[in-house]
């Protein structure tokens, strides 16, 4: 394939792929005794029977290199009101410790990840799979504890579309 295609493809893939609105959430799991979280958008529910859940995970981040030491991991999904956590964990070259300091966290009951006490939703996962897909890995886990947030009924998600933040109507 001619290379100068390759490139145009990309480019237009990446152009294109910007129109799919998304919701945006926090994974986040533990790495000895610190703390480890990411802003992700590419995430979703693949079964409700087992309830189970895949993100997409750079394979070259630190996130992968933590949840490839962890046995489970969460899932946190953002409200409209917390762009700067989103904006702050998805910061490239983020510091590996301390990515959570100074935001409001409580373990889940199955394994002790860490859950952000403002999420609408929050899932504990137990890593079940991972698979390569191109330069990135698709972390699969299924849901072990979930909950929402004190706020969950009135919230409105946090979304991502064309590079900005967004939402939708209340509920």
């Amino acid at each position: 394939m001619d290379q100068a295609y390759d490139d145009s493809l990309t480019e237009r893939y990446r152009e294109l792929s910007d129109d799919i609105a998304a919701a945006v959430a926090v994974v986040s799991a533990t790495r000895g005794s610190a703390l480890h979280a990411i802003t992700v958008d590419s995430f979703l529910d693949v079964s409700y029977d087992p309830p189970t859940m895949a993100v997409s995970v750079y394979s070259g981040s630190r996130m992968m290199e933590t949840l490839e030491t962890s046995s489970h991991f969460a899932i946190s999904l953002l409200n409209s009101d917390q762009r700067d956590i989103s904006e702050r964990l998805g910061a490239s070259g983020q510091p590996l410790y301390g990515s959570l300091k100074g935001i409001d966290t409580f373990p889940a009951p199955h394994a002790g990840q860490p859950v952000l006490t403002e999420a609408i939703a929050w899932f504990e996962l137990k890593l079940t799979e991972v698979l390569e897909v191109a330069t990135h890995n698709l972390v699969v886990g299924e849901v072990v504890s979930m909950g929402a947030g004190a706020d969950a009924g009135t919230s409105r998600p946090l979304l991502r579309w064309r590079k900005g933040y967004g939402t939708i109507g209340k509920r």
